[in-house]
């Protein structure tokens, strides 16, 4: 095993972690957290660095190609879908939730209180091709970040973001805009891939 590759599955192992597909050339390392394997589809060229935490409920958690987890990131998907388009980036300590409890004093809250004493809001999570979640930033349930958006570092998301803006703050606001000269290079690092370049 290379230098680059210690402290990572083997493609046998991750076979065996029992997720319902995984493609080529993925990188996890041994000390992330993973729940729900079952319910978990990782596509190819894919890599999750250490100490990540992935949780994966029945109704799916969906990685496409080329997409980054950094280190301390934790996307906790059991309550509804998400989905990581390919190129999509969530970066160190970031959190993406799917259920949220009740805050407002009108229920109880947390995993050991009976669920008719809760009001658990859940929704599915998207980013869109291309999309990155900035360090120690938080997505609530039922956002989608779209194509090359970019939330800053330590922003708060609470609702959609449009595609190709670039949003920061809490409460979030937009900042920029995003160039559209990542499709080309995703077209020719594809086309790359395919030996057809």
């Amino acid at each position: 095993m290379t230098e680059a590759h210690a402290g990572n599955y083997t493609p046998e192992e991750l076979q065996a972690l029992g997720f319902r597909s995984v493609g080529n050339h993925v990188q996890i390392h041994r000390t992330v957290q993973i729940f729900g394997a079952a319910n978990l589809t990782i596509g190819s060229h894919v890599r999750i660095d250490v100490f990540a935490v992935l949780s994966a409920g029945a109704s799916g958690f969906t990685i496409e190609d080329h997409v980054h987890i950094a280190s301390n990131a934790s996307i906790l998907g059991a309550g509804a879908p998400v989905l990581l388009s390919a190129f999509s980036g969530v970066s160190p300590r970031a959190t993406l939730f799917t259920s949220t409890d009740d805050f407002s004093g009108g229920y109880l809250s947390g995993p050991t209180v009976p669920s008719e004493f809760t009001n658990v809001r859940s929704g599915p999570i998207t980013l869109g091709r291309h999309a990155i979640v900035g360090a120690g930033s938080i997505v609530l349930p039922g956002v989608t970040i779209g194509t090359a958006a970019t939330v800053g570092a330590l922003t708060l998301v609470k609702h959609d973001v449009e595609e190709f803006t670039i949003v920061a703050g809490n409460p979030l606001r937009v900042v920029g805009r995003r160039g559209d000269g990542l499709l080309e290079l995703e077209r020719e690092l594809l086309a790359r891939e395919r030996g057809t370049a």
